[in-house]
């Protein structure tokens, strides 16, 4: 019972974040919006008459599931500000319906294919989830998404001494739990990628503004400590960096 409460108090932290700078997220989530695009080839060439996509966000990947024929296409996402500032941006067709809320605990109807660009890291537990979208996409459907290896932000995952907020599973872990809810793997990916940002604070304040920065570095001479050591590591002519991993996936629900 206290493991559900907690549970479901860090999906409501989460969503809060992402509420709170859902107004900046698109300034500042370019590594989300090149996932998107990339994720975008892994979409199958067949007719899906029904697509659920889980995270949605400000529409990043949205856009490229409504480039489809589609007789309907439901959009979830847990933080309401999100939904808020993909409306605003995004002219939602008729055949569309937004389901506010958080993907492990809600219930969906039958659909061709569900995907999600840059979700799946926040799962509790992938494996569960994995298992219950199964069971919500239609015979030789599709499941399609990315997530974060576990190479991305490792360098600041050590200096600051935390743990992820995020499930950084690797790439045959994710195959292997994708298998055993019932998929077929038919394709997959993994890419490196740095940024660079003028300083470790701008890092901070970037991860800050697409609401994933860690809420526990609140003490200042904390920050200053972590910043000059992340600095003494990662510091380069261009600028401080910081390694991403990029995971893509494409399955088949097989029955």
């Amino acid at each position: 019972m206290i493991k559900q409460k907690n549970e479901k108090n860090i999906s409501q932290i989460i969503g809060r974040n992402f509420s709170r700078y859902a107004h900046t997220y698109d300034n500042h989530a370019q590594l989300q919006k090149l996932m998107a695009e990339k994720l975008a080839s892994f979409l199958p060439n067949d007719t899906s008459e029904q697509i659920l996509e889980i995270g949605c966000g400000t529409g990043l990947f949205t856009k490229y599931l409504l480039a489809k024929p589609a007789k309907k296409i439901f959009l979830n996402d847990i933080s309401s500000g999100m939904i808020k500032h993909m409306r605003l941006k995004i002219s939602l067709p008729p055949y569309s319906q937004i389901i506010l809320g958080n993907a492990e605990l809600l219930k969906f109807q039958m659909v061709d294919m569900i995907a999600a660009n840059a979700v799946f890291q926040w799962f509790k537990n992938p494996r569960v989830v994995l298992g219950r979208l199964n069971s919500y996409i239609k015979e030789n459907g599709s499941l399609v998404f990315s997530t974060f290896g576990p190479s991305t932000l490792a360098e600041l995952r050590k200096v600051a001494q935390l743990e992820s907020p995020a499930l950084l599973l690797s790439k045959n872990e994710w195959c292997k739990l994708i298998e055993e809810a019932g998929f077929t793997v038919n394709l997959s990916a993994k890419e490196s990628h740095k940024t660079f940002f003028p300083s470790t604070l701008s890092l901070l304040k970037n991860l800050q503004q697409i609401g994933a920065a860690p809420t526990q570095m609140t003490n200042p001479k904390k920050l200053r400590q972590l910043i000059n050591d992340y600095d003494d590591i990662c510091f380069t002519k261009q600028g401080v960096y910081a390694n991403w991993e990029l995971l893509y996936f494409s399955a088949i629900n097989k029955q």
